[in-house]
């Protein structure tokens, strides 16, 4: 247990890393944070919806929505397979937080920007020709990293959100417009508060086709099987 310094009474400071990953001199934090930067990106880039669906013999891109994300990995293999690639993408924004604390610790900055890099890793990713899913579960797990109790805040009113309207997209959308509310409550960094504002705003313009299909009645509920509709317009998705 290193020793703090500035301590007139030579109190040991307790670190949940080890010493060897405190000890970082300044310096060494323009080597490491771009390495941090780019293992976030490609740890969110990594399609897990794509990959369980080929698992499963079945290309999710290919069938209902076209999404590649728990609501229609949820319909088109089932409750299982969606709540796996729900707990997977939420696993990347989590593996990414804790990079960053682990590469470059004690740095609120460069935890707040793997944060983002992830969500936005996920959002175009490398391996989809930049393109992507809507980031929804991959923020609320950087956002556990981030700020844990915004991000447990912003899960439980997805669950009530989910519960009341039995649609996903709601649910998403509700929780886009509450998170920068609950930051600034929660008095958050301002680096941190633009993250999760730009994490909002690009679910936002991901879920525009969802807002369309909510105000003409034809967004499907939980439950509810999705009408192909051979005018589909193409739309990678992560909820």
């Amino acid at each position: 247990m290193s020793q703090c310094r500035g301590d007139p009474t030579g109190r040991p400071c307790k670190h949940p890393l080890p010493s060897v990953f405190i000890r970082v001199h300044p310096w060494l934090i323009l080597f490491m944070l771009p390495i941090a930067l780019i293992l976030s990106y490609f740890c969110g880039a990594i399609p897990f919806g794509v990959l369980v669906g080929r698992a499963c013999g079945v290309d999710v891109r290919s069938v209902g929505s076209g999404n590649i994300g728990t609501t229609n990995v949820w319909r088109a293999l089932g409750p299982k397979m969606g709540a796996l690639v729900f707990a997977l993408d939420v696993s990347k924004g989590v593996a990414a937080t804790f990079l960053a604390k682990l590469l470059v610790p004690n740095h609120a900055n460069a935890l707040a920007l793997c944060a983002l890099v992830v969500v936005l890793g996920h959002t175009f990713s490398v391996f989809l020709k930049f393109k992507g899913g809507k980031g929804v579960a991959t923020a609320f797990g950087a956002m556990l990293g981030l700020v844990p109790v915004v991000a447990l805040g912003c899960f439980a009113l997805w669950s009530l959100t989910l519960w009341l309207s039995r649609t996903i997209s709601v649910a998403s959308l509700a929780v886009c417009f509450a998170a920068p509310i609950g930051a600034i409550l929660m008095n958050a960094s301002p680096l941190s508060i633009g993250v999760i504002t730009l994490f909002c705003v690009v679910g936002l313009v991901k879920h525009v086709p969802n807002i369309k299909r909510l105000k003409a009645g034809t967004e499907p509920k939980i439950g509810q099987k999705k009408v192909q509709s051979s005018t589909r317009k193409e739309e990678l998705v992560s909820e």
